[in-house]
């Protein structure tokens, strides 16, 4: 096998690689594939390469800062990362200092670590793996992939290759997407920001400029996190369609409390009487909200597959936000800047739709029609930054090579606009219906249809599967090959 040590600045030389398996995304649920496929006795050296830009493998967009205002917004102890050991994570951040070093983790009975410390703990779990050589990383952004007799072919943008019997799609979560109309009025905007977690833009923002974030969720409290972590002094504007925010972690010890499953509801409104009954039903026994909620995000994937799929797209359209600000909640750090911030009347929120957007060079003018009134409310801001969450609709398209696997009739966007279609067992749909043995969707990408699969305990669950999967085919295989 040829393997090429010289450097291409931080990269190395264009190489080919003769794998098992390609994953393609580096972040936590490439990583934990890989992971996992690695430590299997089914898989031989070499025999894992994940193409992945980023100098760390695990972290990936979301943990992959040093920012100490981005925290998780789950407690530690619910980091179950690693099959098997779902204390590793708050283990390893005891025992490595770092809740020493940071005291403000510690809220009530829970810690709510930062998000760059899981990173790490990722990067740690992946190293040995990568330094034994059970897994090859390319620091390349994937460019081209297309299929050749029964094997994938992968190509890097410095021009790295790998031909791999099996192919895992991990690329997470896509960026934000800007509203039409922000889009076409602010395009080319030097003020607008397009992607608010991402590029330097912070520390071009002046203590007192006004910021006006378009969306209300927690990408947008992160930017508020971030902002007063600097000391800005200037006045932030949520704006948002529902006029919702998300809600609070309790601090206190809460367990799930709820039976979902076993009712089966068959329609959302089944669902949502049956979510009313049970939250009644905890709060009469002393118990909180979030305790119905973390029942349900357990019991979520069997829920959403009992669903219809007209029942699955009238829940989306009709309390997907509801359910968001309950489902994704604050950890009580950032709720409590938050508060403080609204209190000193340095944030404030907006709910409507925007009728007229005007720009100067140094300005921004946004006219919001506001709920519930209708009166006209004009917003005057220096900086506008998009933080609307992931646009799910637009993955495929999003990327050339992606795109590409479209085309050529191996992937398909999935029919409730949350990703890429997939089966149960996680293999990709093509376009004539039928799964694609040997291409896998791990992470939120295959949302459609897993419905509760953004979470890490939830990633990783789906992650242990795939590579089991793909360990039982090879076993398969070689049964087959011995018989003839």
């Amino acid at each position: 096998m040829l393997q090429l040590s010289s450097a291409i600045g931080a990269r190395t030389a264009p190489v080919f690689h003769r794998c098992r398996v390609v994953v393609i995304g580096g972040g936590f649920s490439g990583a934990s594939v890989a992971r996992q496929l690695a430590l299997c006795d089914g898989v031989e050296k070499d025999g894992v390469v994940i193409f992945e830009p980023r100098k760390r493998i695990g972290a990936g967009l979301a943990y992959d800062t040093t920012d100490p205002s981005l925290r998780l917004n789950v407690a530690a102890h619910r980091m179950r990362a690693l099959p098997g050991r779902p204390e590793a994570f708050a283990e390893w951040h005891a025992r490595t200092g770092r809740l020493a070093a940071d005291p403000r983790a510690v809220a009530g009975e829970h810690v709510f670590a930062r998000r760059g410390d899981f990173g790490e703990f990722m990067a740690t779990q992946m190293a040995p793996l990568i330094e034994q050589e059970r897994i090859v990383h390319r620091r390349e952004q994937v460019v081209h992939v297309t299929r050749r007799a029964d094997l994938w072919l992968v190509t890097g943008e410095a021009g790295s290759s790998a031909v791999a019997d099996e192919l895992i799609i991990a690329t997470g979560q896509p960026g934000p997407q800007a509203p039409k109309a922000i889009a076409s009025a602010l395009n080319g905007h030097p003020r607008l920001v397009a992607d608010g977690l991402k590029g330097e833009w912070l520390s071009h923002v002046r203590t007192n400029d006004r910021v006006l974030v378009f969306g209300a969720g927690l990408t947008a409290a992160d930017v508020v996190g971030q902002l007063a972590g600097r000391g800005h002094a200037g006045v932030v504007t949520l704006l948002s369609r529902s006029g919702l925010l998300p809600q609070v972690q309790s601090v206190s010890a809460v367990e799930p409390f709820g039976d979902f499953s076993a009712f089966s509801p068959r329609s959302g409104r089944q669902l949502l009487q049956r979510v009313r009954a049970t939250v009644a039903e905890a709060e009469s026994q002393g118990l909180s909200w979030q305790s119905v909620f973390d029942a349900l995000r357990q019991q979520g994937q069997t829920i959403w597959a009992g669903l219809p799929l007209e029942e699955q797209a009238r829940l989306l359209r009709h309390l997907k936000r509801q359910f968001e600000t309950r489902r994704y909640r604050l950890p009580p750090q950032n709720a409590r800047i938050m508060h403080d911030r609204f209190e000193a009347g340095l944030l404030r929120h907006r709910a409507g739709r925007i009728c007229r957007i005007e720009r100067s060079r140094h300005e921004i003018s946004v006219d919001v029609i506001k709920k519930p009134a209708g009166t006209v409310e004009r917003l005057v801001t220096d900086w506008a930054v998009v933080a609307t969450g992931p646009d799910f609709g637009s993955v495929v398209t999003s990327q050339p090579w992606l795109a590409e696997l479209e085309r050529l009739g191996f992937v398909a966007a999935d029919s409730l606009g949350l990703g890429v279609a997939c089966d149960r067992t996680s293999r990709a749909i093509g376009r004539n219906g039928y799964p694609v043995d040997s291409l896998f969707i791990a992470g939120p990408l295959a949302r459609g249809t897993f419905g509760e699969l953004t979470g890490v305990p939830e990633i990783a669950t789906q992650a242990d599967q795939i590579a089991h999967t793909i360990i039982a085919r090879r076993a398969s295989a070689r049964t087959t090959c011995d018989l003839v």
